[in-house]
């Protein structure tokens, strides 16, 4: 499924919006694997911010239903025992879609989060988000075209961005916003 998210690639536009006072939730999802059609998000991490800062932050451990690959737990340290001890996405979705309001969602590779995100709200039977997006991946391509390589966690090393707990979704979300910002710095 590609996902319906119209992109801001436009910088000028998207440093007018940024210096208005606009409103950005950057966000990042930690699944079961790497296709929506047979994985599940296990974790969604947000925080909400302005030109002036942290507005609010969300995060929340989900149960798949699925047995963890000894691959992801590794990644993401998240165990079997951690979900299963959580509440399935069903319950919670409404509350992130309530913190993502209208929002301007910005994401490192928009296209999976963004994917796996609308893929579960069409299995609640809910409407997929229709939110204006922000690829941060894209943005870095252009703007530190002298960075080897363009994976977050990568970038967050190359620029000295504290990337706390990598592939924990809050943390990476709030890696995520810096290097946004880091990019509107740039011309």
């Amino acid at each position: 499924m590609q996902h319906p998210n119209k992109k801001i690639t436009d910088l000028r536009r998207l440093r007018k919006l940024y210096e208005e006072g606009a409103v950005f939730t950057a966000f990042d999802t930690e699944t079961s694997g790497i296709t929506p059609k047979t994985s599940r998000i296990i974790e969604i991490g947000a925080v909400r911010f302005t030109k002036d800062g942290i507005i609010s932050k969300w995060s929340s451990l989900f149960d798949p239903n699925q047995i963890l690959s000894p691959f992801i737990v590794s990644l993401t340290h998240i165990t079997q025992q951690m979900v299963d001890a959580a509440d399935p996405i069903e319950d919670n979705i409404h509350s992130f879609l309530k913190f993502l309001d209208s929002s301007i969602i910005v994401a490192h590779n928009a296209q999976f989060d963004l994917n796996f995100l609308n893929a579960e709200c069409e299995n609640c039977g809910l409407p997929v988000t229709k939110n204006y997006a922000v690829d941060t991946l894209q943005l870095s391509r252009i703007l530190i075209p002298e960075a080897e390589y363009h994976k977050l966690d990568y970038l967050a090393d190359f620029l000295g961005i504290d990337k706390g707990s990598s592939h924990r979704a809050l943390d990476d979300a709030i890696t995520c916003m810096e290097l946004f910002k880091e990019c509107l710095r740039r011309r």
